[in-house]
């Protein structure tokens, strides 16, 4: 059994920075290079490469990354680069030997496009191997746009996710071909962060094809690469002195909504105001903050005791929010800066006057800084609210952090939470194995600091790899660590958790070659007080996990736990859980269908005891998509049967997506969701006109919406009708 104190923070943080600098010394991994040409005439975005400056521009070809490294494929893949003073431009060419099958699901821009047949762009715009620009394309001609950003990890894979909420201006045209697909994508430079001076971005691409279970990349060519880790990105030189432009970006909106429940419409007006300080420094001034066009949430169930976050929607917020991610694996234990606690108390909006926020990098720097101004409300005082985080890369493998946030949602206490992290990464241990360790610590201070420890501190060694996937991880959270801006699900408690996958891929030939990859998976999560009495001891298991060769995915999972609970737990609105210490064994499946196919389902199911009862649920979901993309519609329903000594309870749930897209720029989708809690039906849609990528406008139907997704946890507070429409108009 493992244990640790306070005094032992100190040690950690040596022995990490001790590690970085013995490990910092090996060579990383050197990428392939290439040079942007330089465009010499006219480009028309149409899809197809028959302008005579395509002829001038540089060629790459991808090679096959998974599941055969550098082994051949009739999936030729070819990419042009060129550059304009003020934009860069990437002509694809997509070889398929069967284009009937192309898989295309959606239409809509930032949409999933994991089934679909897809290219990716990545742009590392300072050369830093931490942050970048992703721009990708569908055969189907949908856009979608994020940030990469170190300790956003996609946990299903283990490797650094894509945040799609950050919106670039580009744009993307793709043709069919008779032999595949051709695409067209024009980036403005004006619209990304960028050392004018420095002539080396970082640069990987990758294309993806579903029905093959296929990824092609043009840097980083064996399994334990990924084109979203940074590590393994190659170089694009030729980017020195494109135009920034004047950096100055005004986006003006007007709002009219009418609302049943107020029995009126109203009318106001805002602004959106970004500057450019420097070509690595930007400033965003917003005023009168509206959210009126973001997606409603979607409903939670989840039967722990324990809080959960919930997801941003709002774009102000999200704009840059990978500047402010702190430390590495930490999840949903513990997040210093959570942005839904701005302009949101128990999920009611409250009115944001203004907000302030600074972005910036440079070669060695990362700087955020986020000042907002709320007004006072029935519920809430008027306050100011700040968040400042501050990133030095001392190497290209590591990177020190400082995050402070300051102010009370509520407007009537102090507090500030100080914070800082430390990580270190690396694409060469032990040749070609990624490795990445971690640690962090903070401190809250003020006036609504209870008395207890305030103090925090943790620790991460994880070994995402294709073969062997490890991880242990250890954190403190004391009794008083107490952050006001950010999420903490269980203050006053040790936490340790190890996870081991083993993941073979069985040799062609073998009994097992139906197979593409096993997943023999164990994890251990233990908690205590901090006296060291446990709260948690839960030992997992999947002794029957694998994807096919056809893309069937298929995982059993068997859950050995102990749980005390402190208090009583009202699991469902007539079953209540009374305190004390309790065993139970889970078991789990889910099964999900091909993703490249247009008609896919799938579903997750468990039974089981839980704490003093038992029960069983039940998940299914089916989704279809017309060819091409234009109509989607995914239907996700559920029954989870409760049954204990202190009552019987039934949970029912429903989710409908409806999506329909005229064009890849307008498009409508709507959210019909139900649930047997608050009996209501709730009813959210967006049609949404890109007219120009600054120029949008939106009309959104909100009907019974539940302000708090988790079905669970805490109240559920019903909205009334309401009808908005908004137009974003902006000048840069």
């Amino acid at each position: 059994m493992l244990r640790f104190n306070r005094p032992a923070l100190p040690l950690m943080l040596a022995a990490l920075c001790a590690a970085a600098t013995v490990h910092a010394q090996p060579p990383e991994f050197q990428g392939p290079v290439v040079e942007a040409g330089v465009k010499t005439g006219p480009i028309t975005l149409d899809g197809v490469l028959d302008e005579p400056t395509w002829k001038t521009a540089p060629v790459i070809t991808l090679t096959q990354q998974n599941p055969h490294p550098g082994q051949p494929t009739p999936f030729t893949t070819t990419v042009r680069i060129l550059r304009g003073k003020s934009h860069l431009y990437f002509g694809i060419v997509c070889t398929d030997p069967d284009p009937g099958k192309i898989a295309i699901h959606t239409l809509q821009r930032d949409a999933d496009q994991s089934g679909d047949d897809n290219v990716m762009i990545v742009l590392d715009t300072f050369g830093q191997h931490k942050l970048a620009y992703v721009f990708q394309v569908n055969a189907g001609g949908a856009m979608a746009d994020g940030l990469i950003s170190p300790g956003y990890m996609n946990m299903n894979s283990n490797t650094p996710a894509v945040d799609y909420s950050w919106n670039g201006y580009w744009e993307a045209e793709v043709k069919r071909t008779p032999t595949g697909w051709t695409a067209e994508v024009r980036i403005d430079t004006q619209s990304l962060q960028f050392n004018n001076q420095k002539a080396i971005w970082g640069l990987d691409i990758s294309r993806y094809v579903p029905r093959e279970l296929l990824t092609l990349a043009w840097s980083g060519i064996n399994l334990n690469a990924s084109v979203t880790n940074l590590q393994w990105e190659g170089s694009l030189t030729g980017v020195q002195g494109l135009n920034q432009g004047s950096g100055f970006e005004f986006d003006p909106y007007a709002v009219t909504e009418y609302s049943d429940t107020k029995h009126d419409t109203a009318s106001w007006t805002g602004f959106d105001l970004k500057y450019n300080f420097t070509p690595e420094l930007a400033g965003r001034l917003t005023y009168h903050t509206d959210f009126s066009e973001a997606q409603a949430n979607s409903l939670q169930v989840n039967g722990s005791p324990y809080a959960q976050p919930i997801p941003e929607t709002r774009a102000f917020f999200l704009e840059g929010a990978n500047i402010f991610t702190f430390s590495h694996n930490l999840g949903n234990n513990f997040i210093p800066f959570y942005s839904r606690s701005i302009g949101l108390i128990n999920g009611e909006p409250v009115p944001l006057d203004e907000g302030v926020k600074l972005l910036g990098h440079t070669d060695g720097w990362t700087l955020g800084l986020l000042d907002t101004q709320m007004a006072g409300s029935n519920i809430s005082d008027g306050t100011n609210l700040f968040a400042g985080r501050a990133v030095y890369n001392i190497n290209d493998q590591w990177r020190v952090g400082a995050l402070v946030t300051h102010g009370d949602p509520l407007g009537q206490l102090d507090n500030t939470l100080t914070s800082f992290d430390s990580t270190w990464s690396t694409s060469t241990f032990s040749g070609d194995k990624n490795l990445n360790l971690s640690g962090w610590a903070a401190r809250s201070s003020g006036s609504d600091v209870p008395a207890g420890t305030p103090n925090g501190y943790g620790f991460d060694a994880e070994y995402p790899n294709d073969l062997w996937y490890a991880d242990v991880n250890y954190n403190f959270f004391g009794d008083a660590l107490n952050p006001a801006l950010g999420f903490i699900q269980r203050p006053g408690t040790k936490q340790t958790s190890m996870d081991l996958v083993y993941q073979p891929r069985p040799a062609a030939g073998s009994a097992f070659d139906w197979v593409r990859q096993f997943f023999f998976e164990g994890s251990w999560y233990y908690v205590t007080d901090l006296n060291n009495r446990v709260q948690s001891d839960d030992w997992n298991v999947h002794p029957l996990h694998l994807t096919t060769q056809g893309g069937w995915q298929w995982n059993t999972q068997i859950g050995i736990n102990h749980e005390v609970l402190a208090s009583p737990y009202p699991i469902l609105p007539s079953v209540t859980i009374p305190a004390g210490t309790y065993n139970f064994t889970t078991t789990h499946i889910n099964m999900n269908s091909p993703s490249a196919d247009d008609l896919t389902y799938g579903f997750s199911s468990e039974i089981g005891d839980i704490y003093s009862g038992h029960y069983k649920d039940f998940f299914p979901q089916i989704s279809w998509s017309a060819p091409g993309g234009h109509f989607t519609s995914t239907l996700v329903t559920g029954i989870l049967w409760l049954y204990t000594p202190q009552g019987n309870g039934v949970l029912r749930v429903s989710e409908l997506n409806l999506g329909y897209s005229f064009t890849p720029d307008l498009t409508l989708s709507t959210l019909t969701q139900y649930n047997n809690i608050s009996h209501t039906t709730s009813e959210n849609m967006i049609l949404q006109w890109n007219i120009l990528p600054d120029r949008i406008f939106y009309l959104v139907w909100n009907h019974g919406l539940t302000l708090n997704p988790n079905l669970l946890q805490g109240t559920q507070t019903i909205t009334g009708n309401t009808v908005v429409v908004k137009l974003v108009w902006g000048f840069y």
